[in-house]
């Protein structure tokens, strides 16, 4: 079957665009190559978000404060309005609605190439008008198009039960210890029950960081180390000494926006466009915005037979998210300065975290 549209990822900025483009009555194939939807995300999405929660979708919490914990422990406080999902429901329940809506999914078929007319996948190949690259942050579509791989940061993160929580309340810490060129996350999913992870830079694990050399690369390595360390040995431990029920682990892109959004018949949604942000590697409501715009501009391109209009999603896109993700990387080449040590982060963190007025000034 030749299709109008081949979307390869089925996370959330796939989901919608196939979902847009296939409520229009084109033929959508989605290529995913898990045979489930996962994430190794925290899950939390702001009330601001472009859509309707599924009804499917499992809200685990509501979060009405973040605090950010400098690393001498002290913190400042931050009204917030959103909700921590249970991620896989959440790309499943996207993914449905996708399906729902006239696309056809194929698990388990990661895309291998594009070739002329179509791609080839894991199983085969496909003819298609229009390429949606959608497949993450190491995305194989946008480096078939000619991208450079982004900067990303390592991230480990556990389900823990049976651990003090501080209520409706996501807790983030800065310490050049334990998340070098990130930072450590508690958020609450139930009763004494949380997802415990961080993120790190891999550069800076083989930086010399403020205490011990048993933070640095001569002992820890991975975020994974990094992360039962943080559990183990940090301030927070006695308060993190809990059951560890479940463990994911994975990669978000830093690197700000990709230059090449589109080449061609093709584009680049979400993490592989590079539409996290560089800071706080929140990306899920950017993802979703993509997915409505590219959807809609595969539609116009497509009545109008003229793939040359699909360039129009660049200069969308560009205008929506170009200058705050302009200014989150820039804010994130300043954090790559000042996580050497907590003595600078310490001093800093202020200029480069969003909840403090400083950071907008």
């Amino acid at each position: 079957m030749d299709y109008d549209v081949i979307v390869a990822g089925a996370g959330p900025a796939g989901s919608i665009t196939a979902t847009v483009v296939a409520r229009a009555g084109y033929h959508v194939l989605v290529l995913e190559k898990d045979t489930s939807c996962r994430s190794p995300c925290a899950g939390y999405i702001s009330s601001t978000i472009n859509i309707e929660l599924p009804e499917d979708c499992i809200i685990q919490s509501k979060i009405r404060k973040m605090r950010t914990y400098f690393p001498d422990l002290s913190f400042h406080d931050f009204q917030v309005n959103g909700s921590v999902v249970d991620r896989p429901s959440f790309d499943t329940s996207l993914a449905v609605r996708a399906k729902e809506s006239g696309a056809q999914i194929r698990w388990g078929s990661s895309l291998i190439d594009l070739i002329r007319g179509g791609v080839r996948f894991r199983g085969g190949k496909v003819s298609g008008k229009i390429i949606v690259g959608a497949d993450g942050v190491f995305s194989k579509v946008a480096t078939l198009i000619g991208n450079d791989k982004q900067r990303v940061a390592s991230c480990a993160q556990y389900h823990l039960r049976g651990i003090e929580l501080l209520p409706e309340t996501c807790e983030i810490f800065f310490d050049a210890d334990y998340a070098p060129g990130g930072y450590a996350w508690i958020y609450p999913v139930g009763e004494e029950t949380a997802k415990v992870g961080l993120g790190i830079l891999d550069y800076y694990v083989t930086k010399s960081c403020s205490h011990s050399k048993k933070h640095t690369k001569v002992g820890l390595g991975s975020a994974r180390e990094h992360l039962d360390a943080f559990i183990s040995e940090s301030s927070m431990a006695e308060r993190l000494c809990g059951k560890r029920t479940g463990y994911i682990r994975g990669a978000l892109p830093i690197g700000g926006l990709r230059k090449k959004l589109c080449c061609g018949n093709v584009l680049l949604v979400g993490d592989s466009a590079g539409m996290a942000d560089p800071i706080t590697g929140a990306g899920i409501n950017n993802a979703l915005l993509a997915g409505e715009i590219a959807g809609k501009t595969i539609i116009t391109a497509l009545e109008n037979d003229d793939v040359t209009l699909l360039e129009q999603y660049e200069s969308k896109i560009d205008r929506l998210l170009g200058i705050p993700l302009a200014r989150s990387l820039e804010k994130r080449n300043k954090l790559d300065e000042y996580c050497i040590t907590n003595e600078l982060l310490q001093r800093h963190l202020p200029e480069l975290w969003v909840t403090f007025r400083e950071y907008w000034s």
